[in-house]
């Protein structure tokens, strides 16, 4: 999504890290709106979705790319609008304007994001990822603990299998390392290995 998109060249400039087919990678600083409905507020729910092009996604953890931006159900009637940053002030003023101030916050600023893309994406993250994340679909999301870090974990639909995390900004670096050591150590999981049968 814009500036979101990290190429898928292993070899980025923006790679921090890489090991065979899976690399870890930063994205620029991406912009960040948290917008906070009052609990059955239909009406202003419906001039939001007019403003930003689409539904918001109403199934706990779905997300939906809506004028590329995602926006990222995060609790009920609470949801995270990620998009390229200078999209961010346009967008904001608008939704204040049309709706009302108290119902957006930006946190554009805030957080950082980080990209994990290859075939063992999936065994990086549980290196340092407590979350099972094997059932996650396509386009999801979760709310969980990335090296003792509170982040926000999405599943992209690419053809790659990829993950962005959004870290806060402050925390970046640690995630960041802990990504890095991950894709850098050797083995497998056994997580993800097949295993013999219990002896009966």
């Amino acid at each position: 999504m814009n500036d979101l998109v990290w190429t898928e060249s292993l070899a980025a400039p923006r790679s921090l890290a890489t090991r065979e087919t899976t690399a870890v990678a930063a994205i620029e600083d991406p912009g960040v709106l948290e917008l906070h409905l009052a609990v059955n507020d239909l009406y202003v729910r419906r001039r939001c979705e007019k403003i930003l092009g689409g539904k918001l996604p109403t199934r706990p953890w779905a997300t939906a790319m809506l004028e590329n931006r995602r926006l990222v159900w995060v609790r009920p009637w609470r949801w995270r609008i990620i998009a390229a940053r200078e999209t961010i002030p346009p967008l904001l003023a608008e939704l204040n304007e049309s709706v009302a101030p108290s119902v957006v916050a930006d946190l554009t600023g805030a957080f950082s994001a980080l990209r994990i893309a290859g075939i063992t994406a999936n065994e990086v993250l549980a290196r340092v990822c407590s979350l099972d994340i094997r059932p996650v679909e396509a386009d999801c999301a979760r709310g969980t603990s990335i090296a003792g870090v509170r982040c926000l974990l999405i599943r992209e639909d690419n053809a790659v299998l990829s993950w962005q995390v959004l870290v806060p900004r402050s925390y970046a670096g640690h995630v960041a390392a802990a990504l890095i050591e991950a894709i850098r150590t050797p083995g497998r999981l056994a997580l993800y290995a097949p295993t013999a049968a219990p002896p009966v």
